[in-house]
């Protein structure tokens, strides 16, 4: 018999190129699912990444207005200590800047109004500026009042705690026991100049000349003065012992 070896081989290599194909069409889907899957990876890593930016340029954001805030506290801190050692080294070179103030009372809706960089409600207006400096005008050179941490009057934490009195007032008996801290007050007043100038002018309705009498108390020899803002609010604390 005869062999016919061509076909045979014909045969054979149909059938191994039928195999190849079905092994290619088995694959194609599985290699497809791979990239489908690639691709879906590297969508979550891209919103991944695009969400990591967004926390990391708030969290920057929120670090710089801190930053920034605690900068104006210290420099709020700094320039009053240096404006009130200035006044208690010589009171009556204050006096005339008092008068040349007066100049920013205006009369709003029947109210007296303080109106330089800041808006202030007064009590007597110009007659208490004119007292202010006529006290300063005749009040003796004093040494300078030496900052001390320890008798600071802890800030609050929240706004709410502005309007405490409660709260606070256990703060202030609290430190007051351990380091004997004379007059306490506080101030919301940003600006050093004129949280100063209205301090020693001090027109306020109930207790007026508390502050001033503190100021310039030659007895006193220790402030305590620290400042921070709560969300827009600025609040600073003054505290003097002798």
């Amino acid at each position: 018999m005869g062999c016919n070896c061509l076909n045979k081989k014909t045969e054979d290599d149909n059938e191994i190129n039928n195999i190849d194909d079905e092994q290619e069409k088995k694959s194609e889907p599985e290699i497809q699912n791979n990239l489908d899957l690639n691709e879906y990876d590297n969508v979550l890593l891209t919103e991944k990444n695009e969400k990591n930016e967004q926390e990391e340029e708030i969290t920057n954001l929120e670090s710089n207005i801190q930053n920034e805030n605690e900068q104006q506290s210290n420099k709020f801190n700094t320039k009053a200590l240096d404006l009130i050692n200035q006044i208690r080294k010589d009171p009556p070179s204050y006096s005339q800047k008092i008068l040349d103030n007066i100049q920013y009372i205006t009369n709003e809706n029947g109210k007296k109004i303080f109106k330089k960089k800041v808006k202030v409600l007064l009590n007597r207006g110009e007659d208490a500026f004119k007292v202010a400096a006529n006290i300063l005008k005749n009040t003796s050179p004093m040494d300078e009042l030496i900052l001390k941490p320890q008798i600071v009057i802890p800030l609050p934490e929240t706004e709410d705690e502005i309007h405490d009195n409660k709260m606070l007032r256990n703060k202030v008996e609290r430190i007051r026991e351990n380091h004997n801290i004379n007059v306490y007050f506080k101030n919301m007043i940003k600006n050093p100049e004129v949280a100063v100038l209205l301090l020693i002018v001090d027109d306020s309705a109930n207790n007026p000349g508390k502050k001033r009498n503190a100021i310039l108390n030659p007895e006193y020899k220790k402030i305590g003065l620290d400042s921070k803002f709560l969300g827009s609010v600025f609040i600073s604390h003054f505290s003097f012992s002798k």
